[in-house]
């Protein structure tokens, strides 16, 4: 190294380490030469390394107003080229509480500007590690987001998990800067440098990498300035790093965009564990805790604060002004009082930017910043429920000031401006798909109504689904009925919408067209299926149509099966078929219907109607139509032990799959496996089984089914490590509400568990089953999950209640119908050598003795 560069360097080394403790000091360019008694210009001089070799006077001042002890002034004067103290050693933990020039200060004290917020952080340590990552592989990074979704919170604890004992942290917080070219001024004073002293080179020139982080916050209103001076920085101070909140991503190339993602919500209100282990019930309930000490979270309170997290969207400030509340309300109150939102969440909250101290100023910071077009749409697309389409958008929204045209340009700004979400889930299934956060919809909402806008966008709603249904006639039968109907579950909330503004008008014919035309689109999700219930029965009730409220109520039936609701399902489709002719399409669906329900239930008036069902399916003119009722059929045999018959029928179904307009149907194929299974042809249960997988589509709530189905022949097989893993996937499915319960996945988890000695999962497994089984009404299936819990009491060491209840079944499979499947008999009598036939069979009501016998086995497990 030449001489020149030695003292370039040594130049370098006192300027960093005068500009290190004048930050660690809190004190500004001005205040430092104020209390040294030198001029502000000296100090910036010193700072940028413009002097060779400061006086020793100087510095000996300088040493003075930092408060530096006597050691370290010995080492700051040879810093500055005065003595001949032993260089400066930074070591990477700091041992002394002293400000020290040898040993580097703690790393607070090397931080300038808002610090994180003890426990300020819940359920982000994943997004917490991938952004520190982020920071060391990039040197610009931006977390993007809604208003209070905190970003700011994120942001600083990341920098300051990042800094070490070198990193000097640089808050910049950009709320009250007006103009983008005042965002230079603002970064400086954030160092400490006096107005008009200083300018960016002069505090950003010559770090080291790693060495300085800047985090600015709050920038999405000076997006332009903020993006000139991170790509100065970024470009011409390689030991900088940037990282940067704001609602709006920067645009730059040397930018990394990470989007701040809601706290998650529980899926159910039903399950402590998972309510408790929700980020968004955990920061609630810390909040509360700070103005109610004695607040926890219990089961009796539990669903409640699940329903209050999830109508907050899981938004972090809306949770902490909640929260608030908690002092002088109930969670109960609060929960109720969330129509009016903005109103209840209005405070108090002291600390923070001014338009973040209450919801709808932080909602309307981002809203007041759009463009009319952008606006309106936001207002307009209010009305569409969450999530929707583009195609929706388009066609409910338009207008002046919106350009159809224009539509996907004006939803990607909402959506870079961080007020529309994309939906990723299943997205190449539904295409691309929106949803508003309900704080910002609200907001949305009452600006849409204020306009008095609102009744016209409504009333557009029901016409564009009146259009829409019209279009899905012959979807059944069409080779892409799959797509079609997918498209419309995809605006599921809109149709909802849709019908509630139609029920409100009184126009139940529209809205019986409706629910008539979406019906098939209900069953895509097990959760959306609730609300096809409850419209066709509101339809059913108010049309003056006879046949209309018939087909109504079949629907009805047919959802309310899919949902678990057996006794409801055997109602509506009873009722149906005292309403509509039984030779007609829908006709058949209703006795079909009341078939299926009815073997659930032990009904042998469903047994008597098959051979007549089958034979009118079979004379209708519509191939699809008599295949379906002839799969349905040979079904509910199956559930009644008549294989033989059971496959003659579902082979049928098979055998009609080569005619135009009749498509695979997992559930035909699923019957066809399982028949098989019992009849021991295990190849051909296996054959079934793949069948019925490769034709489900994974967004059908159907698939846990395939999953069960699938896992029997793995178990049956001797495959155990295989039929765990389909029955783990199935089994989170069913806890998050993505699909159909499905009593099979915990009958084989209980043996899958007893085979392994776990003796206990196997008995929470069974009693889930007996539980379910027993509130859905699907009675017969008690039959295959009794034996299993036999073997489970046996495996307990309660061999008496074992051998009591296997005693009543044994009486059972003698003389009552149907008989126990054979996987099940088998089972059975594997548990049952040292029981006896119990007396008092057969019994005069088959279902209430299958339902007292489970409700002993209960009692046994418990």
């Amino acid at each position: 190294m030449s001489d020149t560069e030695s003292r370039a360097d040594g130049r370098r080394g006192f300027a960093d380490l005068l500009l290190d403790l004048r930050v660690q000091a809190g004190l500004s360019q001005e205040e430092l030469a104020d209390r040294a008694g030198l001029s502000v210009r000296s100090i910036r001089e010193m700072e940028a390394g413009r002097v060779a070799r400061p006086r020793k006077d100087s510095v000996r001042l300088l040493a003075t107003a930092l408060d530096l002890q006597p050691d370290d002034t010995e080492h700051f004067l040879a810093a500055a080229g005065h003595g001949s103290a032993r260089p400066v050693v930074r070591p990477t933990v700091a041992a002394a509480q002293v400000v020290s020039v040898a040993d580097a200060a703690p790393t607070g004290l090397r931080w300038r500007g808002t610090r994180p917020i003890p426990d300020g952080l819940v359920g982000r340590e994943q997004e917490l590690f991938e952004l520190e990552e982020l920071l060391r592989q990039n040197r610009l990074v931006t977390l993007v987001g809604p208003g209070g979704v905190g970003k700011t919170e994120l942001a600083l604890a990341a920098a300051d998990r990042f800094s070490g004992a070198d990193t000097t942290v640089v808050v910049v917080d950009l709320t009250t800067v007006q103009r983008d070219a005042a965002v230079p001024s603002a970064i400086l004073d954030a160092f400490g440098t006096a107005p008009g002293t200083s300018d960016l080179d002069d505090v950003l020139s010559g770090r080291r990498p790693g060495d300085l982080v800047i985090v600015e916050d709050n920038a999405e209103h000076v997006l332009d300035g903020v993006a000139t001076v991170a790509n100065r920085m970024v470009r011409s101070f390689p030991g900088i790093g940037v990282l940067v909140t704001s609602r709006i991503p920067l645009g730059l190339p040397d930018e990394v965009v990470r989007r701040v993602q809601v706290l998650g919500v529980p899926a159910n209100d039903l399950s402590f564990d998972e309510v408790s282990a929700s980020p968004a019930v955990e920061m609630f309930c810390r909040r509360v805790a700070r103005v109610r000490p004695d607040f926890k979270l219990t089961p009796a309170n539990a669903p409640t604060v699940a329903r209050l997290c999830r109508r907050l969207d899981g938004l972090p400030l809306a949770l902490e002004l909640a929260a608030a509340r908690a002092g002088s309300l109930s969670v109960e109150t609060i929960l109720a009082a969330l129509d009016d939102r903005f109103r209840l969440l209005s405070g108090p909250r002291r600390f923070g930017a001014p338009h973040q101290r209450t919801l709808a100023d932080t909602i309307a910071w981002s809203v007041d910043a759009l463009s009319d077009p952008a606006r309106q749409l936001l207002y307009r697309a209010s009305v569409l429920g969450s999530p929707f389409t583009l195609e929706a958008v388009a066609g409910v929204c338009t207008g002046e000031p919106i350009d159809e045209l224009d539509v996907p340009m004006l939803l990607a700004e909402l959506v870079e401006k961080s007020l529309l979400q994309p939906v990723h889930e299943f997205e190449q299934l539904y295409g691309a798909r929106y949803k508003l956060l309900e704080t910002i919809r609200e907001h949305a909402y009452a600006g849409l109504s204020s306009q008095d806008d609102l009744t016209e966008f409504r009333d557009r709603a029901v016409e564009w689904c009146a259009t829409y249904v019209s279009g899905l006639e012959g979807a059944w039968s069409s080779p892409d009925r799959d797509r079609r109907y997918r498209a419309a579950h995809a605006n599921s909330a809109l149709f909802e919408v849709a019908l509630a503004r139609a029920g409100e008008l009184g126009e139940w014919d529209a809205a019986a067209r409706i629910v008539l035309g979406f019906r098939i689109a209900w069953q895509y999700q097990a959760s959306v299926a609730e609300s096809g219930i409850r419209w066709a029965t509101l339809c059913a009730e108010n049309v003056s149509d006879k046949e209309t409220s018939g087909r109504l109520l079949a629907i009805a039936g047919r959802l309310s099966s899919l949902t678990g609701d057996i006794r409801g399902a055997r109602r509506h489709y009873g009722e149906a078929r005292t309403r509509i002719a039984g030779e007609t399409e829908m006709g058949l669906v209703a006795r079909g219907g009341w078939v299926s329900s009815g073997s659930h239930l032990l009904d042998t008036q469903s047994l008597a109607e098959i051979p007549a069902l089958v034979d009118d399916a079979r004379k209708h003119g519509d191939v699809q139509r008599s295949a379906t009722v002839q799969a349905t059929c040979g079904l509910a045999l199956l559930r009644w032990g008549r294989l033989v018959e059971a496959k003659e029928l579902l082979l049928a179904w098979e055998a009609a799959l080569v005619n135009p307009g009749v498509y695979p149907d997992e559930i035909a194929y699923m019957a066809l496996s399982r028949v098989d299974l019992e009849l021991g042809n295990l190849s051909g249960a296996r054959h079934w089984a793949e069948l019925a997988r490769d034709s489900q589509a994974s967004d059908d709530p159907e698939r846990t089914k395939v999953a069960g189905c699938l896992a029997m022949v793995e178990y049956h097989e001797g495959r155990y490590d295989e039929a765990r893993t389909l029955l783990d996937q199935a089994d989170a499915d069913i806890r998050g509400h993505r699909g159909y319960f499905d009593y099979l996945v915990m009958l084989y988890r209980s043996r899958l568990a007893r085979d392994a000695g776990e003796v206990e999962q196997a008995r929470v497994a069974v009693l889930d089953a007996l539980n379910r089984l027993l509130l859905e009404g699907r009675v017969v299936y008690l039959l295959e999950v009794l034996p299993e819990a036999v073997a489970v009491l046996h495996a307990l060491g309660r061999s008496e209640a074992g051998d009591a209840v296997c005693g009543q079944l044994l009486a059972w499979q003698q003389t009552m119908d149907p008989p126990m499947l054979p996987t099940a008999w088998a089972v059975l009598q594997e548990s049952c050598a040292s029981a006896s036939v119990a007396e008092g069979w057969p019994e005069p009501d088959p279902a209430a003795a299958v339902q007292r016998l489970a409700n002993d086995v209960l009692a046994a497990l418990s």
